[in-house]
């Protein structure tokens, strides 16, 4: 069974990602962040720098990208977070191994 592809208008959610008032308020509460099945999307990467920007508590943030991504494209993305301006000086970005993808499991 092939992987089907699902295009999603991510327009959108990337425009309100990039609003200066996105996020007015800080997550204050917010210490452990798992983030699984990421491709590195636009997006993506703008959710994870609200996280960081935004969460002067948060001591873990776990990225587990997509089984189904390259290597060069799961580095990038590695870099790109790596550079995101952090509210907590305790905040540790960990990522773990890709999920491997499961071609018999059917699409929603």
């Amino acid at each position: 069974m092939e992987p089907r592809v699902i295009d999603y208008d991510v327009g959108p959610a990337s425009d309100h990602l990039e609003a200066p008032n996105c996020l007015d308020c800080t997550l204050n509460r917010l210490q452990t962040v798992e983030l699984t099945s990421l491709d590195g999307s636009r997006p993506e990467l703008l959710f994870i720098k609200i996280l960081l920007a935004h969460s002067p508590f948060l001591e873990k943030l776990a990225i587990t990208p997509t089984g189904t991504s390259d290597v060069q494209k799961r580095f990038d993305m590695s870099k790109d977070v790596m550079r995101f301006p952090r509210a907590s000086p305790k905040a540790e970005v960990i990522y773990l191994n890709p999920e491997p993808y499961d071609f018999n499991m059917e699409c929603w």
